[in-house]
């Protein structure tokens, strides 16, 4: 190598970065700042041909191809495109005169030198690859004279000497072994002195044409495909250069290739080994070939990609190691993909066992010359799985046929199949060595997004693991694993829908805007709200911003769906929310609506996940229950999730415990508990228990109770629907099917085990005002037989599983009981267990409330993302919940006792982030 007394440094500019004039003064000022930034460092720089649309290489080789038809007008017109691209560049450059007309000289020249190779090619009527290397090297030479030009013009004055370097002067490559290149580095290295070598006091600034060398025997030719690259780290080994820094037109190497993942951000740190297995699976920012000069050195050479438009970004730096670490989020450092790929399946029980299979199945593949991109093999070997190039799938497939006839027809080999069009994708990173659960973190992401994963290849170092999907599932499965690695932020696309007249889906609009961007830096969760919709109107956006209640209250957009049956909004959340590219697609019911719960198994078949506060479905009729559970817990769900912890108790855990005490083995044989938030409160009124110190309390009556709670909100729309017991039988309904008994329960059935003394008046076969005087003096005449007996009346829901029983009724309960002193408005659930038979397990708290009730829908989306819900059968599965917003207290006993013994308290904290 050259042994210079001053250290080195490579330049590379692509031909992008020299595609005009302008662009060749943002190189020369990149240039001109590198030999300002230390007094010690040499440079040279490697030049591409001029860039743009067309390409100089490109229309070279059209020249080449042109004189192999004998196509004279082709020829011409060609010619005429290649003088006026580089004619007008030079003609806009601040150069001194003489060097523009020695530029324009030089390519007059050269383009009559062009002309008599072109008349040999089309005498022969064959473009030999000699001839297409020797054509195709002129627009380096062009490129490499200006920008020699420009910096001798631009920065005449200072200690530099700016030398044009021809790389066929020094450059020399073996090409005695078919299809293979060796660089001569001996005689590189010698040839390379006499340019190199300091003059004076000055430093030296080779501008050294790229992508071009000489053979062993003196003749012009180029070093292939990302040429100029390998050019700048061939120098950079000759040279003995402290870095190579190669501009192009992106800011780094990328975690993911952006047009297809948002998110992909530049990688600050990538080993060499990384960087080989990005570029191998399509990252187009470094060639594998052109780090092996930087690799063989001693020492290895750093090298930096930079933005020749952006030079102020630090970039990408490519050395021996990375900042990918054994952190199971971080220890990936991108993934790539490969696309138009077909996967082979060789698969048969007379192949176990059998030797010569693989070798007849490759050997007969090479024979074809079809490469192999991925193997997977079972350990049973009673199947052999590989991708191809997609446009060699045909071929493939009649040679395997062919050569596999006999296994074949004797049925030792069940069939050879081909499916196409597939990707692989692949995960990169020296960090997931050694690091636990870096496979199933990816593998899971996968599955979250449902998406098959059709073959799967993982070498022991643990540096690549690869997977074949669908073709068209190639997107959303980057996105999916990219954000599961922390790599980007998950997009969420978000659905709401709610009432014309119901708040709770402002509130969880207001909700979600307040904690967007909080939710985004704990979890790297980007909540987008895309569509939202009442019966009244509808709403989208898909600019990737997000619909606040701001935007919603503001919108002046109207389309009524109640007259379309509910096909309009489910049409417009299905088009607009349900995206393909998106790992998570979730729509909010906010309703208590019978129509929209008849769409939530279409949600749930086209892969939306339902979070919803509306039971209609899971109490509505037969077929309607069977349907949610069938999409979304069956044994062949391929859709969305179906999350109801607010469906009973509102913002209390009672699905959550209940799940949590059957997965533990646990045995429930009772539930009870004062359900409905509106009897709570208007129970509490009209019946008090005694002041702490003992005194009597006078309760109001029935109907100023109703009043009031009618005022605060805590009632339904149709109010009579409370007071009917149908809110509360529909929470029954939907705890019956959590703990297996649906099979024996309806609406009908809960409800006619309504209280017959006092809960049927409450119907809609009277109108309340006719009746409300009546039952406040029948209600005031229980009460104060109650309070003679040291007791009050409740509304009381229970369900016995060992009996079987439902029921619904008002019951009396002493002073000192947990339903007694119950807060008004609150609600209250017992949970009578193997374990807990003396002392029930008892979840108590505010479930309503617009603020409670929305928050417990946020953290079921989060839980959903955190993959906290697994979503197990409607009767007994699910696992643990992660986040549940509540003020709930969960106490051992009928009474409550000291909050400081007996209460805890669920608070959401997750990242250090609360809500």
């Amino acid at each position: 190598m050259v042994k210079a007394s001053r250290s080195w440094q490579v330049l590379k500019f692509g031909g992008t970065s020299v595609s005009s004039s302008e662009n060749y003064l943002k190189c020369a000022r990149i240039l001109a700042s590198a030999l300002e930034a230390s007094s010690s460092p040499n440079i040279c720089c490697v030049v591409s041909a001029m860039g743009g649309k067309p390409k100089t290489t490109d229309l070279l080789l059209n020249l080449v191809a042109f004189a192999s038809v004998r196509d004279e007008k082709g020829i011409d017109e060609t010619v005429q495109i290649i003088v006026d691209k580089h004619t007008k560049c030079i003609s806009t450059l601040s150069i001194p005169e003489s060097e523009r007309e020695s530029l324009l000289g030089l390519i007059t020249r050269d383009i009559k030198d062009i002309r008599d190779v072109l008349k040999t090619v089309s005498l022969m009527k064959w473009k030999p690859s000699k001839i297409q290397s020797l054509v195709s090297g002129y627009g380096e030479v062009w490129s490499a004279n200006i920008l020699t030009a420009v910096m001798r013009g631009t920065y005449p004055d200072g200690p530099y000497i700016y030398r044009y370097l021809d790389a066929r002067l020094v450059l020399v490559v073996d090409e005695t072994v078919e299809d293979e290149q060796t660089i001569v580095w001996t005689d590189s290295s010698k040839l390379l002195q006499e340019y190199s070598s300091p003059v004076d006091d000055h430093q030296v600034c080779l501008v050294a044409t790229g992508f071009v060398a000489r053979n062993t025997e003196g003749v012009s030719t180029t070093l292939g495909r990302d040429g100029s690259d390998y050019s700048a780290s061939i120098f950079g080994r000759l040279l003995s250069a402290s870095a190579i820094y190669i501009y192009t037109d992106v800011d780094g190497v990328l975690s993911a290739d952006p047009r297809r993942v948002k998110g992909a951000k530049v990688l600050g740190e990538v080993s060499f080994n990384e960087a080989m297995e990005l570029a191998y699976f399509g990252a187009k920012v470094i060639h594998p070939k052109t780090m092996q000069p930087a690799i063989l050195s001693n020492p290895p050479i750093p090298i930096f990609i930079r933005n020749t438009f952006n030079p102020a970004f630090r970039g990408s730096r490519i050395f021996t190691s990375s900042l990918t670490h054994k952190e199971r989020d971080r220890c990936v450092c991108g993934f790539a993909s490969i696309d138009n790929m077909a996967v082979v399946n060789l698969e048969g029980s007379g192949m176990v066992g059998v030797k010569g299979v693989s070798r007849r199945l490759f050997g007969t593949l090479e024979a074809e010359g079809i490469n192999v991109v991925l193997i997977a093999q079972a350990s049973s070997e009673h199947s052999i799985t590989l991708a191809i190039n997609e446009s060699e799938a045909k071929d493939a497939l009649r040679v395997l046929q062919d050569v596999f006839s006999r296994e074949l027809k004797l049925k030792h080999i069940n069939d050879i199949t081909i499916e196409k069009p597939c990707s692989i994708i692949a995960a990169v990173g020296d960090g997931m060595s050694d690091t636990t659960g870096v496979a199933g973190r990816f593998f899971s992401a996968l599955g979250e997004s449902k998406i098959n994963v059709l073959a799967i290849a993982q070498g022991c170092s643990e540096r690549n693991i690869s997977c074949v999907v669908r073709g068209a599932e190639a997107t959303r499965a980057l996105r999916a694993v990219h954000a599961a690695f922390r790599l980007s932020h998950q997009s969420v696309r978000v659905g709401v829908v709610m009432s014309s007249e119901d708040s709770l889906g402002c509130a969880l609009l207001e909700l979600l805007k307040m904690q967007r961007e909080k939710i985004m830096v704990a979890f790297d969760i980007d909540v987008q709200v895309i569509a939202v919709a009442n019966e009244n109107r509808l709403m989208y956006t898909d600019n990737g911003g997000s619909i606040t209640k701001g935007v919603w209250d503001g919108s002046k957009r109207s389309e009524a769906f109640k007259e379309q049956k509910g096909s309009k909004v489910y049409k417009y959340l299905k088009s607009h929310v349900l995206c393909e590219d998106s790992g998570y697609n979730i729509i909010f019911d906010c309703t208590a609506d019978a129509d929209v719960s008849l769409c939530h198994p279409d949600w749930l078949a086209d892969g939306a996940h339902v979070i919803t506060a509306n039971n209609m479905g899971l109490s509505g009729d037969k077929a309607l229950r069977e349907s949610i559970a069938r999409k979304a817990y069956g044994p062949m769900r391929r859709g969305g999730r179906y999350l109801r912890e607010v469906c009973v108790g509102g913002s209390l855990p009672v699905l959550r415990t209940i799940r949590d005490l059957l997965n533990s083995g646990d045995k429930i044989k009772k539930v009870d508990g004062v359900i409905s938030v509106s009897f709570s409160y208007i129970m509490r009124r009209i019946s008090p228990p005694p002041s702490d110190d003992g005194v009597e309390v006078e309760g109001c009556k029935l109907s100023e109770a109703v009043n009031e709670a009618i005022s605060q909100g805590m009632m339904e729309k149709d109010f009579e629907k409370d007071l009917n017991n149908e809110y509360t039988a529909r929470c029954l309904m939907v705890l019956v099917k959590e703990l297996g008994m649906e099979a024996d329960w309806d609406m009908e059935r809960i409800l006619s085990c309504s209280d017959q003394a006092l809960g049927k008046k409450f119907g809609v076969s009277e109108e309340w005002e006719t009746v409300k005087e009546r039952l406040d003096e029948e209600l005031a005449a229980k009460v104060a037989d109650c309070r003679a007996r040291k007791r009050v009346l409740r509304h009381v829901s229970t369900i016995d599983v060992g009996k079987g029983t439902v029921s619904i009724k008002f019951v009396e309960v002493p002073y000192g009981h947990v339903f007694a002193i119950l807060p008004p408005g609150n609600a209250c659930v017992r949970f009578f267990t193997q374990t807990h038979s003396a002392n029930p397990l008892v979840v108590q708290g505010q479930s309503e409330g617009l603020e409670n009730t929305a928050s417990a829908l946020l953290a079921e989306c989060l839980n959903l993302m955190q993959g906290g819900v697994a979503g197990g059968a409607l009767g007994n599965g699910g696992s643990n919940t992660k986040l549940h917003r509540t003020s709930t207290s969960l106490q051992l006993g009928g009474k409550a006792r000291s909050q400081e013994d007996l209460t805890v308290k669920a608070v959401n904290s997750f990242g250090g982030f609360m809500f």
